[in-house]
């Protein structure tokens, strides 16, 4: 209504009077209100474009509109963009060869059985093959390019004689830092490099004789000859869950759970610590685990399958070892590769177990063991610079990278 009112007084044809009165003006002239009846008969329900009005409607359509808005007038406008499109230098160039090759885009590019029943296929003119012209791309599933790898990594280790070693991603402090003889004044327990459980945050119990064993060990040294840590062991701190921070909690586990002597077990471990993520770093990742015990295992047995892994898995083409330190190994040391262009990268540590941490599970064998990044190894073997490009979604990175194993 207010609408209506506002273009009658617009066109000299009411006066607004006080109250909200208001009354017919002398001598008016309704001629707008016939125009736009007659615009209004002349389009009906269909669109026209306002190239294609009679003048006198294109005079007076700013009349017909709101200024505020166009769905308010008595008519609306829509704006389209219609792109057209013109040759470039060079598509006048082969239009032109086109032209010269006598081709008229009315070519058959197929032969028919209906066109040699009826002989119709001699009143065409067929299209030349090229068949120099690739085919066309056919995408196929495939696995991403880092599961291929770390199926690879795995049949290589079954391939060698090495049993695989499974477990949880949450375990009680006891098993992830304790059982290998990892103070809890370590500072490895602090907040910074683990990652707590919220609920539960407590497992219910550790397992017998295992918990009293290496409670012993930490204390005094209990039957290991050590002298131990000389704290007080928290039984109720130890039972505190995590997400497993490295995979020697696996070989841990297994030392306790009777493996065979001699023997060999190995484990792709998904681990996580905090850390900054960068182009050699992340939050979690994965870890090649093993471990090998018997009577005549030797540090130079150790050595050994560190080469191996490194040429064999990681396909690097530089080493070296250095030596380390950790609580659960003496001697220890850690294996590096070179990066073609990232540079020396550390792929791990490695050494044999000591004392404090095997008998308090039962095992009098040597037993050599390591934890080595499959994540940096998965780089060099494939070829990236990026440590997040492994778990990349981009299709064409899954498609085009391709592993030399």
């Amino acid at each position: 209504m207010g609408a209506t009112i506002g273009s009658l007084k617009k066109n000299n044809i009411i006066e607004i009077l006080a109250g909200g009165n208001f009354k017919l003006k002398e001598n008016y002239n309704y001629d707008f209100f016939k125009l736009a009846q007659e615009l209004i008969n002349y389009l009906g329900n269909r669109e026209i474009k306002i190239e294609d009005l009679p003048e006198k409607f294109k005079r007076e359509l700013e009349n017909f509109l709101s200024k505020k808005s166009t769905t308010r007038g008595i008519f609306k406008i829509q704006e389209r963009r219609e792109p057209y499109y013109i040759l470039t230098e060079l598509g006048k160039q082969v239009q032109e060869e086109v032209k010269k090759s006598g081709l008229t885009g009315d070519e058959v590019s197929q032969l028919t059985p209906a066109m040699l029943k009826d002989g119709s296929w001699r009143k065409y003119r067929f299209r030349r093959y090229n068949i120099n012209l690739p085919p066309p791309r056919i995408v196929v599933g495939k696995k991403h390019p880092y599961r291929q790898f770390l199926d690879f990594v795995k049949m290589k280790m079954i391939s060698l004689g090495f049993k695989e070693m499974k477990g949880s991603l949450v375990e009680p402090e006891f098993w992830n830092m304790d059982a290998l003889f990892m103070p809890q004044f370590h500072s490895a327990r602090d907040i910074h490099d683990v990652y707590f459980i919220k609920n539960p945050a407590y497992a219910k119990y550790i397992e017998e004789p295992f918990l009293t064993n290496v409670a012993k060990t930490h204390q005094n040294g209990g039957d290991t000859g050590s002298k131990g840590w000389g704290y007080k062991f928290n039984k109720e701190r130890t039972k505190r869950l995590i997400l497993r921070s490295q995979g020697t909690v696996l070989s841990i586990r297994t030392l306790a759970s009777k493996p065979d002597i001699p023997g060999k077990y190995f484990a792709i471990a998904r681990c996580f610590r905090y850390d900054k993520v960068d182009a050699t770093h992340a939050a979690d990742f994965f870890q090649i685990e093993g471990i090998v015990l018997g009577e005549n295992i030797t540090f130079k047995h150790l050595l050994g399958l560190l080469k191996l892994f490194a040429i064999e898995i990681a396909k690097a083409q530089e080493i070296k070892f250095a030596p380390a330190y950790f609580p659960f190994t003496e001697p220890s040391v850690e294996i590096h590769m070179k990066h073609p262009k990232l540079g020396w990268m550390e792929l791990g540590g490695a050494g044999i177990f000591r004392p404090e941490v095997t008998q308090p599970m039962g095992i009098k064998v040597p037993v050599i063991a390591w934890g080595l990044g499959l994540d940096r190894m998965a780089m060099v073997a494939m070829g990236i610079n990026d440590i997040r490009n492994l778990f990349s979604s981009d299709l064409n990175f899954i498609r085009e990278t391709k592993i030399t194993f």
